[in-house]
């Protein structure tokens, strides 16, 4: 066990909220309770219907609508919204679920969510203090997506903070200020009642919100439907897609069973990454998981993920307040914090050096960045469609709790399962899927495929075509001014990995076994290892550029396939014209040159892909720097033109050979420079 569990053994914690935000969401308004009038009461506030009285509601306030929504004093707030919250609560609870379902339902679709929040009202009704915390988080999250569609119906950029959105003049217009002042004191800012962050956050520990909060919440999303009728026609917008980051995470750990569980629940009560007050989370996510409910078992999960890695950001910080709920005028201690290299005082975040690069990379790529799934931010601002979580979401956020479970075992880890400990063996092992330079790295990958299909492009055999032009076509592989740069590429290349062959060549059209002999080369160069954890700014714009080389490499190589293929179909059926003969002619003739520069700048960009930490090293002048750019812009500039000219549309062959030939000027005379010393000086 590491010294790390150790202390977190020791920490003793009953609750994670702050002495204050305690106070306010678990006593105020629970004080001066008189259970005999609950039942009697609902009447003053609701309808028969079971919708809300505003004016009962804001005369319980004493608030008058031309105070607008701002709630200066949530203590008296809450305690004044209080006893309508008893009521409404009580209410609830001497429906059926029938009866509960035909008052209510009609008037949830208005969110788009209606399925969703009839599960809510389900959820609260167990006897599982779990369910409640899941209603909330389900009910949050499907309620800011519901208010920006509302508030995109006259406004244009909704805001992307659940507190900025309710202070919109737009919702106050809809709405009516009572409402939106009820929402700001249940879900506002963080001097509120803030029931969506601290529950999001992982603050709330089993039963610690009362349940009369959350019915209360539910009772204003069906006054609203039931006031506004024209939100039906509210235009909802589509839940995002994360197919094509789900295709990456599919590969990475193994497919837990439901045999598999028994060994998770052991794992769960053998570890200290997990509260002992927060147990009861992580075994409703495995029933969740065990039922194939994968979106509740995501919502569980993700906060319990956050309140762990809290206290280990506490522990190796040596911040124990952090793990509790700021007050008003601090900020939380969330995913952002936890995954900063720097804390708020400037000063070095220990988590990187206790969880490893690995660790890191999992958890960056899951939740920070731009073009990874995003999870958490995406759930909780109701932007998932939450009934239709796939089993591969689920599985992959399940085996990274695990993996950390595991890590943070608070016994010998010898005695685990197989399968955890080999969910925590691929974690150290991961290498990041979503970081900027990862993904170029796939780019090259995915040019290098793009181009090894250009040797099986159908075409004419010599001398098919009105004249001989396969010769031109054998020599541009092989010139001497080819393989000059060639040669100072490969040297480049050799200087940061000397196990690059320097003697490496370009691929010929006309020699199939040719490309094994360049891609070889360039697939190892592309298996170094990369670092991704907090790199620096200038970086991370090189990377950009180099991406953005590569895509339009890629779309020039499929423009050429796409038209020498045509070309031959229509030539073989006797369907081109004399010029569009003459036009193709010249098509093949340039092939080569083309694929010749296309493979150039592939090497161009592995270079200076496994030299990109010298960008942040000192001794690099800045000088130096912008001639890099220069030289790299130059480079896509070709690219850019080249997918330009080999559209279907223009087919400008001999400019192509002409913006080819200046390229390779540029990137022999750019190889020759000082510059590439002063770039592998490290190595």
């Amino acid at each position: 066990m590491s010294t790390t569990s150790e202390q977190l053994g020791q920490l003793e914690q009953d609750s994670s909220l702050s002495v204050n935000v305690q106070r306010l969401v678990c006593e105020v308004g629970l004080q001066d309770t008189d259970a005999s009038d609950e039942h009697s009461d609902w009447h003053l506030y609701m309808t028969d219907e079971g919708t809300l009285r505003w004016e009962a509601v804001e005369r319980t306030l004493h608030q008058a609508s031309s105070e607008g929504t701002n709630v200066p004093d949530y203590h008296t707030a809450v305690s004044r919204l209080a006893p309508v919250c008893r009521a409404v609560h009580a209410y609830l609870s001497q429906l059926s679920p029938a009866e509960r379902r035909r008052k209510y339902s009609p008037h949830l679709t208005w969110t788009g969510y209606g399925q969703l929040f009839e599960e809510c009202f389900d959820l609260l009704s167990t006897s599982d203090q779990t369910d409640r915390t899941l209603s909330l988080l389900q009910a949050t999250a499907a309620l800011e997506r519901a208010l920006g569609d509302v508030f995109l119906m006259n406004g244009t950029q909704c805001p992307s903070l659940l507190k900025d959105l309710l202070a919109t003049r737009e919702l106050t217009e809809i709405f009516g200020c009572t409402a939106m002042s009820c929402l700001h004191i249940l879900i506002g800012p963080p001097s509120s009642l803030n029931l969506r962050n601290i529950a999001w956050h992982g603050f709330l520990s089993p039963g610690e919100v009362p349940d009369m909060f959350v019915s209360f919440l539910l009772v204003v999303v069906t006054t609203l439907g039931m006031q506004a009728p024209f939100l039906y026609e509210v235009s909802h917008r589509n839940p995002l897609d994360l197919s094509p980051q789900l295709q990456q995470l599919q590969k990475v750990f193994p497919v837990l069973q439901v045999t598999d569980l028994p060994i998770l629940r052991d794992v769960i009560h053998r570890t200290a990454f997990i509260q002992p007050s927060m147990v009861p989370y992580w075994e409703k996510a495995l029933e969740k998981f065990s039922d194939q409910s994968y979106g509740h078992c995501l919502l569980l999960l993700l906060p319990q993920l956050e309140h762990g890695l809290r206290r280990v950001f506490a522990v190796v910080n040596n911040c124990p307040q952090r793990m509790l709920t700021a007050e008003s005028s601090v900020l939380y201690t969330t995913f952002d914090e936890i995954l900063s290299p720097t804390l708020q005082d400037g000063s070095t975040n220990h988590m990187s050096s206790e969880l490893g690069d690995s660790y890191m990379e999992v958890l960056l790529d899951l939740l920070v960045h731009t073009e990874g799934p995003r999870v958490r931010d995406h759930a909780s601002h109701g932007e998932l469609d939450l009934t239709t979580i796939p089993a591969v979401l689920a599985n992959h956020v399940l085996c990274v709790c695990l993996a950390f479970c595991v890590k943070y075992a608070s016994t010998d880890t010898s005695v685990l399962s197989g399968t955890a400990v080999h969910v925590e063996q691929v974690v150290q092992r991961y290498k990041s899927l979503f970081h900027p330079t990862a993904l170029l790295v796939q780019r090259v990958y995915s040019c290098l495929d793009s181009m090894s299909t250009w040797l099986q492009v159908p075409r004419p055999s010599a001398g098919e075509l009105k004249g001989d032009h396969a010769k031109p076509s054998e020599e541009a592989a092989n010139n001497p001014h080819t393989m000059k740069v060639v040669s100072g590429v490969n040297m480049a290349l050799y200087k940061v990995l000397p196990s690059h062959n320097p003697d490496s060549t370009l691929a010929d059209l006309s020699t199939p076994n040719s490309w094994q002999v360049y891609e070889t080369p360039m697939r190892a160069c592309l298996c170094e290892p990369v670092k991704t954890v907090y790199r620096p700014r200038g970086e991370l714009e090189m990377v950009s550029l180099l991406r953005h080389i590569m895509d339009n490499s890629q779309t020039a190589s499929q423009n050429i396939q796409g038209t020498a293929e045509q070309r031959c179909e229509l030539w073989r059926n006797r369907q081109l014209r004399s010029r569009q003969r003459e036009n193709y002619a010249r098509m093949l003739d340039s092939l080569q040159t083309v694929f010749n520069g296309l493979q150039l700048v592939v090497m161009v960009t592995v270079h200076h892909l496994l030299t990109l930490g010298d960008l942040s090293r000192s001794r690099i002048e800045s000088s130096q720097k912008r001639k890099q750019r220069k030289f790299l812009k130059s480079i896509l500039q070709y690219v850019e033109n080249l997918v330009s000219k080999t559209s279907m549309d223009q087919n400008k062959w001999d400019e192509c050979c002409t913006l080819t030939s200046a390229t390779i000027n540029r990137i022999t005379e750019y190889y020759n420079d000082n510059i590439l010393t002063e770039h592998t000086a490290s190595f």
